[in-house]
C-alpha cells in the first residue's frame, strides 16, 4: 500500500508569498555556506537539500488531496486543488508509472472518495486533467447524499466555463451507508463519522497487512473517555493516522463547533489507538512552514514526556510512505453501527484465534460507546470460523442481555453444528427478523 499527500492546507490554497522564498533562499544558502557544501557538485547539493527541513523547504499550499495505491487500484480521497497535481501527474506520457495506470491514453480507472464537500475538498475536481479524457472512468464513493448536485453545482457557468455534464470521462457514483464495508481489489474501506459541520467521514483502509486512517476535519469536543471511544476503536493500530491538526489546543477549546483538533489532542488519540505514526494534516492556511516545523517539535516533546513512541509527520506535498507489515494478519474485519438500542456489527473474514482479542476489544468498546446491551452480529462476510472464534462467541453471550447471528454461510453454520453449540445461540435468516425477536426481550 503506497500512500501519497498531493495537498495537506484547509480551507484554501495558501502558496508561499514571494518574501517567503527569499528568506528560505537565504537560509539555505548560509547553511550551504557554514556547511562548507561544494556547489559545484550536484551530487553534494542535493544530498544537502535532501536534508533541509521546513525552513528551507515548504509543506505546500494545496488543499486535501491524497491517493493510496494498492496494487493494481488507485485510491483517491478527496479533490482540493491538490489533484491538480495529481491530475498533471497522471497525464505525463513519459513518467513509467503513469504510463502504466493509463490516464495519458484515456485507458485509466481510479476510485474517488470524498470525506465531505466543504469547498477545499472538492475546488480542485473541474481542474482535474483525467476527468477530461474519453475512456478514462471514475467510480466515486459518498455517504452525503448530496455529493453529485454539489460537485455539478461549483462548475455551473455562471462560475466556471465548463459544466459538469461536459466531462468526458465516465463517472459512477455509489452512496455508501454509514459504518459500511467495501472491498476494492485487496484493500476493505470503511468509515465513521466525524463531528463536523455537515458531517464529515474519516476512512479505514486495509491492505497488504497495513492500516491507513484519513481523518480530516474533525472536532473532539469531548475528550471524555467514552465520548473519545468511538475514535480509538476506529483508529486502533493504525501504521498511519492522518489527523486534523489545524488548530492549537487553546484555539480547539475556544472555538468550538468549527469542526477542527490539534496536533496535542491527535498525539492523545494516537497514542491510545496504538497508533505507529501520526500526520499532522488539513493545516492553517496562515501556518507558516517554520510555526509547522514548531508544532511537530513541541508535539514530540509531549509524546516523549508521556513515554510514547510515535512517529509525527508534518502532511506535506509529495510526502509518500509505503505500508506493508508482511508478519500482521489483518484479515478479519468489523464494521459497526447502533440504531434503536442496537448493536449491529457485521464481521468478515477469517475468524480464528489470531482475531478473537480484536473482537473481544471491539465488543467491550461498543458495549461501553453506546451503553446497550442487545447485539447483532452479521456473518455473511465470515469465510471462515474456527474453535477459537465459536469459543469468543459463546464468552459474548454473556457480555450482553440479548446476543443475535445473522446471515450465516452453510459453511460457518455448519461449522457450529459440528461443535455442537448452534442451541447457545439465536440465530436468524435476517435483520429484520432478529429486530422482532428483539424487541420481545
Amino acid at each position: 500500500m503506497l500512500l501519497k499527500v498531493w495537498g495537506a492546507r484547509g480551507s484554501i490554497p495558501a502558496p508561499l508569498k514571494p518574501e517567503l522564498v527569499t528568506q528560505k533562499i537565504i537560509k539555505a544558502l548560509t547553511w550551504a555556506g557554514q556547511q562548507k557544501i561544494d556547489l559545484s557538485n550536484m551530487s553534494a547539493v542535493k544530498a544537502f537539500v535532501d536534508q533541509l527541513s521546513f525552513d528551507g523547504a515548504t509543506v505546500g499550499g494545496n488543499t486535501t488531496c491524497i491517493t493510496i495505491e494498492c496494487g493494481s487500484d488507485l485510491l483517491i480521497f478527496d479533490a482540493g486543488s491538490g489533484i491538480r497535481e495529481l491530475g498533471d501527474h497522471l497525464m505525463n506520457a513519459r513518467d513509467e508509472h503513469a504510463q502504466r495506470l493509463g490516464f495519458c491514453r484515456g485507458k485509466g480507472h481510479a476510485h474517488l472518495f470524498f470525506t465531505h464537500t466543504h469547498w477545499d475538498h472538492i475546488q480542485g475536481l473541474p481542474f482535474f486533467t483525467p476527468l477530461h479524457v474519453p475512456g478514462n472512468s471514475f467510480d466515486i464513493y459518498h455517504i452525503h447524499d448530496h455529493v453529485p448536485q454539489t460537485l455539478a453545482k461549483q462548475m455551473e457557468a455562471n462560475v466556471f466555463p465548463l459544466r459538469f455534464d461536459q466531462i468526458r470521462a465516465k463517472l459512477n457514483f455509489h452512496q455508501l451507508k454509514e459504518g459500511q464495508l467495501l472491498k476494492i481489489g485487496e484493500a476493505m474501506i470503511s468509515n465513521t463519522e466525524l463531528k463536523h459541520p455537515g458531517k464529515a467521514y474519516a476512512f479505514r483502509i486495509e491492505a497488504d497487512n497495513a492500516i491507513a486512517i484519513i481523518a480530516t476535519d474533525a472536532e473532539y469536543r469531548s475528550l471524555d473517555n467514552l465520548d473519545t471511544l468511538k475514535y480509538r476503536n476506529f483508529y486502533a493500530n493504525a501504521d498511519v493516522l492522518i489527523f486534523d491538526a489545524m488548530f492549537s489546543v487553546r484555539e480547539s477549546f475556544v472555538k468550538q463547533d468549527w469542526g477542527h483538533s490539534s496536533a496535542l489532542i491527535g498525539a492523545d488519540i494516537a497514542a491510545e489507538s496504538n497508533a505507529k505514526r501520526l500526520v499532522l494534516f488539513h493545516h492553517d492556511p496562515s501556518t507558516t512552514d517554520s510555526e509547522l516545523m514548531q508544532i511537530k517539535q513541541e508535539t514530540e516533546e509531549y509524546l516523549q514526556s508521556q513515554r510514547h513512541s510515535i512517529d509525527v509527520v508534518v502532511g506535506q506535498e509529495g510526502w509518500e510512505i509505503e505500508l506493508k507489515n508482511p508478519t500482521l494478519k489483518t484479515d478479519f474485519h468489523i464494521t459497526e453501527r447502533a440504531k434503536n438500542g442496537v448493536i449491529f456489527l457485521t464481521l468478515s473474514g477469517k475468524f480464528g484465534g489470531q482475531a478473537t482479542d480484536r473482537f473481544r476489544k471491539h465488543l467491550a468498546r461498543s458495549l461501553q460507546t453506546h451503553q446497550v446491551n442487545k447485539v447483532v452480529l452479521k456473518m455473511n462476510e465470515v469465510s471462515e470460523i474456527q474453535m477459537a472464534g465459536i469459543q469468543a462467541l459463546v464468552d459474548a453471550r454473556s457480555d450482553v442481555m440479548s446476543l443475535a447471528l445473522i446471515e450465516l454461510p452453510e459453511n460457518i453454520y455448519r461449522v457450529i453444528e459440528l461443535s455442537a453449540t448452534t442451541d447457545f445461540f439465536a440465530i436468524y435468516k435476517d435483520e429484520q427478523a432478529a429486530l422482532a425477536a428483539l424487541k420481545s426481550y
